[in-house]
């Protein structure tokens, strides 16, 4: 029995008009105006179909001035692909890519509220690096009344991973 290859394929994407065709998926994981902000920055990676149909984005930027690390800025899957391990597919392409090109660290954010976030981190072998407080305000572009899973968005909570 051998095994076939995967299908799923994880690209990179180039800066300018080509990631516009991703922004709807990448506004499951961030606020417009946020979003619009750091767009072209960094690293956009797809997770497609066969028929190149995106199923997934993660959109991966430099972490400060640690030259070594990245963060996972936003990252979504088609919420009509949940629960079929898409995620957990692409986020291995991109940390491979990522290994390959010398980064030993990522850290990745979300929401106070991400109560599924948290564990789809956790699974993929991120810890909790910190909580940043208070980070989800108006002036950032967040609504301050939006909420998920009954719980209103107001901390930021990082993980982090050692990729060597």
């Amino acid at each position: 029995m051998t095994n076939a290859p995967d299908p799923l394929v994880v690209t990179r994407v180039p800066d300018g008009a080509s990631r516009e065709p991703y922004v709807p998926l990448l506004l499951l994981a961030d606020e417009p105006e946020p979003l619009r902000g750091y767009l072209n920055e960094g690293d956009l990676y797809v997770l497609q179909d066969p028929s190149g149909v995106p199923l997934g984005v993660t959109l991966v930027l430099p972490w400060h001035d640690e030259a070594a690390t990245s963060e996972l800025k936003a990252v979504a899957v088609d919420a009509s692909s949940h629960n079929r391990g898409l995620g957990r597919r692409m986020l291995r392409g991109v940390l491979d890519d990522l290994r390959g090109r010398g980064k030993t660290r990522v850290v990745v954010g979300t929401s106070n509220a991400g109560i599924g976030q948290f564990a789809f981190y956790q699974k993929a072998g991120f810890r909790i690096l910190c909580i940043e407080r208070d980070y989800f305000t108006p002036e950032k572009g967040y609504d301050p009344d939006e909420r998920e899973n009954g719980l209103p968005h107001r901390d930021f909570v990082w993980f982090d991973q050692d990729l060597t």
